[in-house]
Order: structure tokens, then sequence, then C-alpha cells
């Protein structure tokens, strides 16, 4: 009688235990589901005012007191991944990382378009931008570097993108001083000195203006050659190097967990690219860089191209196929002794066109020609003979 009553008991618990777990459980995943939801909710709301932001920003270019004109700037932002958003402006796409160790950036645009971009920011995150990496050197990606680091922004780069924006100052510095010297040159010679004396005077101006030339305050603060690691916001990043590409201070940027790339102007999507030959950059370099990318994503990457809208490899494959259909068709002709009118005449990019690709930077004419020219050095001494 007491055990069949022990087991009654014992069942009759059980029972109640397991319908209290169940219960537990489903509001368990009601909770998970409302929150969800309210997470969604939020994340619609932000982006929303975001947008509303954007508007009110573009809507006319602003006239402060001091007679100052502000020029529009509006930032959008482009979920690509939990954390991950791609920011666009007015320059290179930005990618923004952020979590409880803060925000990491990649490229900042123009110095004008500072507020815009860290207002957006600031929607995502309250804490700093701690780090940021400038995939190359050329100011609509690096344009933001001095007010970022006045914010106390470590901004790292390729050694490279540290050399080339030291020389683009010296050249303005430069430009500047001989200004400077040939205007007071003048102005010594109409008070009456003579050439030697104007001579003397200018340069003495010119020296006292030197030695309070600051070079430059846009400087990455740390630079690698190869390549870098960050452990941060619970993904791995990885930052490698590209050699002799769109420049030669191009720099990928991989957040390993979350399967998502950002390749500053090493590829454009759906835009024919920049080769930028006078900073180090080169068509075969280009092209490797392409295959490069393709050996570190996979078919579900999301891809934060320079300019452009996210991407895929199989944009990038479409990219690579363009180039060489159009490399080896210029060729070809080229070879078979046609002239470059006669080239331009068979409308070899209409395609390409068609989608959009000569509506960027580089022009259908730009590019063309960056190809033509490269075919003619190639094959200089190899064109058939009549």
């Amino acid at each position: 009688m007491i055990r069949t009553l022990f087991f009654f008991l014992f069942f009759s618990f059980l029972a109640t235990s397991l319908s209290f777990s169940q219960s537990d459980s489903d509001k368990n995943t009601v909770n998970k589901e409302k929150i969800k939801k309210q997470e969604k909710k939020a994340e619609k709301e932000r982006l929303k005012q975001i947008e509303k932001e954007n508007k009110e920003v573009d809507s006319d270019e602003k006239q402060e007191q001091s007679g100052n004109y502000v020029p529009s700037y509006g930032v959008s932002a482009v979920k690509v991944a939990d954390s991950i958003y791609m920011l666009k402006g007015k320059g290179g796409n930005m990618g923004l990382c952020f979590g409880n160790d803060g925000a990491f950036m990649i490229d900042d645009q123009f110095a004008e378009g500072t507020d815009a971009i860290l207002t957006t920011v600031g929607f995502f995150t309250k804490k700093p931008v701690k780090f940021l990496i400038n995939t190359h050197h050329h100011g609509d990606h690096t344009g933001g570097n001095e007010n970022m680091l006045q914010k106390g922004t470590v901004i790292f780069a390729h050694e490279n993108v540290r050399k080339r924006l030291i020389i683009e100052a010296s050249k303005k510095v430069q430009d500047s001083i001989n200004k400077v010297y040939e205007k007071n040159l003048e102005k010594f010679k109409k008070d009456g000195a003579n050439e030697e004396r104007a001579e003397v005077s200018a340069k003495r101006t010119v020296s006292e203006l030197e030695s309070t030339i600051v070079l430059s305050d846009n400087l990455p603060m740390i630079t690698f050659t190869d390549d870098l690691t960050f452990h941060f916001n619970g993904e791995k990043i990885f930052v490698f190097h590209v050699h002799n590409a769109h420049t030669d201070g191009d720099a990928l940027v991989y957040f390993t967990d979350s399967n998502v790339l950002h390749t500053g102007d090493v590829f454009v999507s759906n835009l024919y690219p920049f080769i930028d030959t006078n900073n180090g950059g080169s068509l075969d370099g280009y092209k490797a860089a392409l295959s490069k990318i393709l050996m570190v994503a996979n078919d579900e990457t999301k891809i934060i191209p320079g300019h452009g809208e996210v991407a895929t490899t199989k944009d990038v494959k479409y990219t690579q196929s363009m180039i060489d259909f159009l490399y080896s068709r210029i060729a070809y002709h080229h070879l078979e002794n046609k002239t470059k009118e006669q080239i331009i005449a068979l409308n070899l990019t209409k395609d390409f066109d068609d989608k959009g690709f000569g509506n960027g930077f580089i022009t259908t004419e730009k590019f063309f020609n960056f190809l033509y020219d490269d075919v003619v050095r190639t094959y200089r001494d190899k064109r058939r003979r009549k």
C-alpha cells in the first residue's frame, strides 16, 4: 500500500514537473520570438531615422551664420551581417563593425562628411570608433582621416598608403610655396628691388613660411607590409595586402566569422575599374587581386566593393570575364592591323555599357583607352605585317 502510494506521488510530481517544464519552454520560445520581433522593429526604426536624417541633410545646402556653406552630405546604411553595415555617402563605400569592443571602420570618405558619418555610426553604437583601416590612399577613402585622428581613432594602412599621402602632401605644400615665392618676387620687383635682391627677399619670405608648415595631419598611425589580424567584437578580422592592383597600397578586409569581405577599389560592382598606374596600379595586379578575392570568398560571402552595391563572387567573376573579353578582342583586332578608331567602331563594350558599367568615375571611353594603351605596349612588335 505504501509502495503504491509512493509511486503515485512520484509520477504525479514528475507529470507536474514536465508540465511546468513544457510551460516554461513554451514561454521561453514565445519570449525569444518577441525579442526577435522587437529587435527587427528597432532595427527598422533605426534605419528609418537614418533615412530621415539623410533627407533633412540633403534637402538644401545650409548656410551657417558665418556665411560659409555646409555642403549636403547624406549617409545611408546597408545591412550586410548582424553587426556589419556598408555606409554609403559621396566617396568610396565604408564598412562598419560594431559590438561590445566598440566600432571598427573601413575608410572615411571626405572631411566634410565626418559629422554625418559619425551621426550614422551613432545610430548603431554609442561607443567610439576605436580602429579604422584605409584600403588605399585616394582622397575619397582617406579624406576624413584628420578628423578621425582628432577624435582618438587609431588608423591602420599598408605602408605605401602612408608614403603616398606624404608625397601628395609634399606636392601640395611645394605648389603653395612656389606660388608664394612668385607672388612675393613680383611684389619686391614692383617695390623697386633689382632681380637679385627681389629673389633673396622672396626666398627669405618662403623660408619663414616653411618653418610654420605642418606636412600632414591625415597619416595612418600604424602601417603593415603584408597582413594584419584584429580580434574585435567577437570577429577575427584579417587584413591583407594585394600587390600593384588598384594602387600599390591596396588592402582587403575579411571578417572571417561573418563571412564579409571589404575590397576597397580592388573591386567595384558593375562598374569599369580605375587602375591607377601613376600610383603603382597595374592591369596584371588588378586581375591577380580579383583572383585573390575569389580564393578568399565563397558563394555565401557578402562583398562590400569600393563603389557600387553589395556583391557576391558571381559579380567578381563577371568583372573578370568583362576585362578578359574586352582585352582579348581589342588585342585581336589590334594584331589584325585595325586602327583604334576602327576598333572603337566595333562597339565591343555595348553589353557592359547597357548594364551601366560606364556610369561611374571611369567612363567607357576612359576604360577602353586604358585597355587599348596596354595592348599597344604589350604587342608593340607583334602586329601582323601586311
